[in-house]
């Protein structure tokens, strides 16, 4: 589905991404781990075109990137970031109905279909008391589901998540990112998100990948990731691990217990 070959992004001179490879797969949910500033965002911003790196590789579908208009990634790929920087008080139902532009025909409106997709969304995340509403009148949380409606509708093969559930309340977070999960079962989609909560990525990843200064240091399945030491060593804690229900859970050691030289 989406094959990176040695990616590398410059910031001046100082280099963000370092000859960073990975193969995603269809139908994976794949969760991406590592401490603030190690290129995860960066990672995301590559693949999706918004950032260009000109020493970079990659291929969705077997086409190259770069080959790709921005209608043609739009239908590709959708993104839920962490903050929908918006000043213009569009509505609610306006925001949600630009999930749909991309397959809009030239100086005509959105068809029946469109707005088929529209209102199925609307009512499975719960947005319909939002709908007349300005956006700028809501609050993060609920502006962040409605983002997630968007990118929803856009009905992608591909669905970016970076750090999507800071600004929601465990119900919320849990909530959406079943409606994610089961888009990954039911329609064989890909979706990469990025995650702080470990133990919010547990319940749904099937795969994870450790980023640290710029390069991908560990992939694996959850379980394998979230055990592994080289978790330790890139956050520089230990951790106690725990099963339940089929999930493990991970919990940083406290005070003293953390000493050690990595």
């Amino acid at each position: 589905m989406i094959e990176v070959k040695n990616i590398n992004y410059f910031i001046g001179e100082k280099q963000i991404l370092k000859n960073t490879c990975f193969n995603f797969k269809k139908g994976k949910f794949y969760g991406i781990l590592g401490p603030n500033g190690s290129g995860k965002t960066t990672f995301l911003d590559v693949l999706s075109g918004y950032k260009k790196a000109s020493e970079s590789e990659i291929y969705i579908d077997s086409k190259e990137l770069n080959q790709y208009t921005n209608q043609e990634l739009a239908k590709k790929i959708a993104i839920v970031p962490q903050k929908f920087d918006i000043v213009f008080p569009f509505s609610v139902s306006d925001i949600l109905e630009m999930g749909r532009f991309p397959y809009k025909t030239r100086f005509k409106g959105l068809k029946v279909k469109d707005y088929k997709i529209i209102d199925d969304v609307v009512e499975e995340i719960g947005l319909e008391e939002f709908l007349e509403k300005e956006i700028t009148q809501l609050s993060g949380g609920e502006e962040q589901r409605v983002i997630f409606g968007k990118a929803l509708i856009q009905t992608t093969p591909i669905l970016f998540l970076d750090e999507s559930t800071s600004n929601l309340d465990p119900y919320y977070s849990h909530t959406l990112l079943d409606i994610v999960k089961k888009r990954v079962v039911e329609k064989n989609i890909t979706v990469i998100g990025v995650f702080h909560d470990f133990n919010l990525a547990t319940h749904y990843c099937d795969e994870m990948l450790v980023f640290e200064d710029g390069k991908i240091v560990e992939s694996g399945l959850t379980e394998k990731v979230l055990t592994s030491k080289k978790l330790e060593e890139v956050f520089r804690m230990k951790w106690r691990h725990y099963k339940a229900d089929g999930d493990i859970f991970v919990f940083p050691k406290k005070g003293g217990e953390n000493e050690k030289n990595y």
